[in-house]
């Protein structure tokens, strides 16, 4: 090979290298999102997934010591509004993810004061609802219109289940209906 074949070759490879960077990084967390949205069925409904066990794959590295809840949510259809109570006897977290599963959100069973927490998602630019007076309550804006929100519960004695799992029963997710802020 001459010189400027190397250099073709080099170049050419070179661009294939940046594609499929562009691709692994951008395009494919957006995709496995998608995809997983879907799976989901219509956002804005919470969902009790069953205690994990070695053939739970709906959550990525599935703990069996954990219950999961998740509420995927579509902002186009308005503000998001996820109620749940929070056990203070063992661990419990909300986090929320974007379209390009990037975690935007986070709360635990430590950084809240109360036995229950109110999570109202937006977007930028978007009215807030009309809201009575609430302790607990957290506005977060997320980056994009589609994402999940994910709450995990840890089962920290086997026979609090059953108690663990009927708290978890209680939350729930809904869109919110618009309204301007009166200042």
């Amino acid at each position: 090979m001459n010189r400027r074949e190397w250099t073709q070759w080099i170049a050419a490879t070179f661009a294939v290298a940046v594609l499929v960077h562009v691709f692994t990084i951008y395009e494919m967390p957006r995709r496995i999102m998608a995809r997983t949205l879907k799976r989901m069925g219509p956002p804005n409904v919470i969902r009790f997934a069953r205690q994990a066990d070695e053939t739970s794959r709906g959550v990525v590295r599935p703990s069996p010591d954990i219950l999961y809840s998740a509420c995927p949510f579509d902002l186009s259809k308005g503000p998001l509004k996820i109620t749940a109570h929070v056990p203070h006897s063992t661990y419990w977290s909300a986090s929320g993810f974007d379209a390009a599963t990037n975690n935007f959100f986070v709360r635990n069973d430590q950084q809240i004061a109360g036995d229950s927490i109110e999570i109202i998602a937006l977007r930028p630019g978007m009215a807030l609802p009309p809201l009575d007076a609430a302790p607990d309550r957290v506005i977060v804006f997320a980056p994009t219109d589609r994402g999940l929100f994910l709450i995990r519960l840890l089962i920290n004695d086997e026979k609090n289940l059953p108690a663990l799992d009927a708290l978890r029963h209680q939350a729930s997710c809904e869109t919110v209906t618009s309204a301007p802020i009166s200042r």
